[in-house]
């Protein structure tokens, strides 16, 4: 896909993901799972730009919920910026996943809006600047907020 998002100059967003959709909640290990999805991520941005694709136009996603266990989620969410030291912006979707509904006992994903916001406030205070989430309006609303508060603090 790099070599068609170079000549379309198309914008690209890297995600991590551990095994392929039908395998990647069996078992999922790391040693250091915030080291692991940075070098992974480092090694498609270097890919990405080898293959002629703009550096400008690449965003990385550490795949919140992508063959990740709930410690996993949170670590990534915590250190974001560990990731966005490769000089890229960072993108977190964490809307309604499965470790909100194991962290706060919810089990219907349309009633996780409250652990969704409390995920992209975690990770807006920790660097990422890009969020994919169904509740864009509330979501939208609490980041305007937190911005507002840590821009007053400064």
């Amino acid at each position: 896909m790099f070599p068609l998002a170079a000549r379309r100059r198309a914008a690209m967003c890297l995600m991590h993901m551990a095994g392929t959709p039908k395998t990647m909640q069996t078992d999922p290990h790391y040693t250091d799972v915030v080291a692991e999805v940075r070098a992974f991520l480092a090694g498609r941005i270097d890919a990405a730009v080898a293959a002629g694709i703009d550096c400008g136009r690449i965003v990385i996603d550490p795949g919140i919920g992508f063959g990740k266990r709930t410690e996993h989620n949170l670590a990534l969410l915590a250190s974001v910026g560990i990731l966005a030291s490769l000089g890229r912006p960072v993108l977190v979707g964490p809307s309604r996943k499965r470790f909100l509904g194991e962290l706060t006992g919810e089990t219907s994903p349309s009633a996780r809006l409250s652990g969704t916001l409390a995920a992209c406030l975690a990770a807006r205070a920790a660097g990422a600047g890009v969020f994919r989430v169904h509740d864009v309006a509330a979501v939208r609303q609490g980041l305007a907020v937190f911005d507002a508060v840590r821009t007053a603090r400064k």
